[in-house]
């Protein structure tokens, strides 16, 4: 799929406020331990919910969001991750509907998590004084742990997919731990340099959680990444109609250390479930031949 490609669907769909608990995806074999090698450390369990864009519906987002973090907290995940911008989108009125990193969104989550240990990183239009940034926070049961700003903000578009126009871009990578296993975020165009993910790996991350908003983010573009770098790579995406009226096919996926799918759904609506094993990923990219073969200082930039 071309880059910011989309699929024009007519009239389409109703937005609603809840995920069906059937759309659970449990994958080959029941969240991916039986055929999983002895593995090094403890797993720890991702959820990656994938969600209609809704562009500027922020209060069905957000009821839409919660619930389906509930639902992944019941099954008892570590990590819960979202899509980019998933309040908000991309629409004329974004500055009066941005929040602050610790605005209501974030306190909704926070409490949603009060007495449990687990994560949730979801895509925020944050206000931050007269500036705006596509940001990631990371929520825990105590607050914000991290938020990492998108760094590359996609300039090969008019209109409201400008986002130079909008935003100001971060300038720092951000790693926080998922049950003591370095982790790293990354947004949309951010991932289309292979150096993001690289530099991750560089900082000895073991996951790296990617949120989109897009006409799809699926497999084929995470593999390599991660696969290359030894990287257990979650990857959400949005799906329903834009703010164009074009249909977004999600993709959403987790992609383990090898560049092996592990889950993945498209074209609806959804929750993806799966335990990974980052204790595994050191002695993998220790033996990856594209990882420590790499000869940075022959390199220019």
């Amino acid at each position: 799929m071309k880059r910011r490609s989309f699929i024009k669907k007519g009239a389409i769909a109703t937005y609603t406020l809840g995920i069906a608990s059937n759309t659970i995806v449990k994958g080959k074999s029941e969240l991916h331990d039986k055929h999983h090698e002895p593995s090094t450390g403890e797993k720890v369990r991702v959820a990656v919910i994938q969600q209609d864009g809704n562009p500027g519906k922020v209060d069905i987002n957000r009821a839409k969001a919660l619930k389906s973090a509930k639902e992944a907290l019941n099954k008892n995940a570590d990590v819960i991750l979202f899509h980019e911008e998933l309040l908000v989108g991309y629409v004329e009125n974004l500055r009066e509907l941005a929040e602050p990193v610790n605005g209501p969104t974030t306190t909704a989550f926070q409490e949603l998590l009060h007495g449990s240990d687990a994560l949730i990183i979801y895509g925020l239009t944050e206000k931050d004084g007269d500036d705006l940034y596509i940001s990631a926070p990371v929520v825990s049961s105590k607050g914000v742990l991290a938020n990492y700003h998108k760094t590359h903000l996609w300039w090969d578009a008019e209109g409201l997919r400008h986002e130079p126009t909008f935003y100001k871009a971060g300038n720092r990578l951000v790693t926080f731990d998922v049950k003591g296993y370095k982790s790293g975020i990354m947004i949309c165009y951010d991932g289309d340099f292979p150096e993001m993910t690289r530099s991750y790996a560089n900082l000895g991350c073991t996951m790296l959680f990617w949120m989109n908003n897009r006409g799809s983010r699926g497999h084929d573009e995470v593999k390599d990444l991660a696969w290359r770098n030894s990287m257990i790579i979650p990857a959400a995406c949005c799906c329903g109609l834009n703010e164009l009226g074009y249909q977004c096919e999600g993709g959403s996926n987790i992609t383990g250390a090898k560049g092996e799918l592990i889950e993945e759904i498209w074209e609806k609506e959804g929750i993806i479930i799966a335990d990974v094993y980052p204790g595994d990923v050191p002695e993998l990219r220790k033996k990856n031949p594209f990882f420590t073969g790499m000869r940075s200082d022959v390199y220019h930039y």
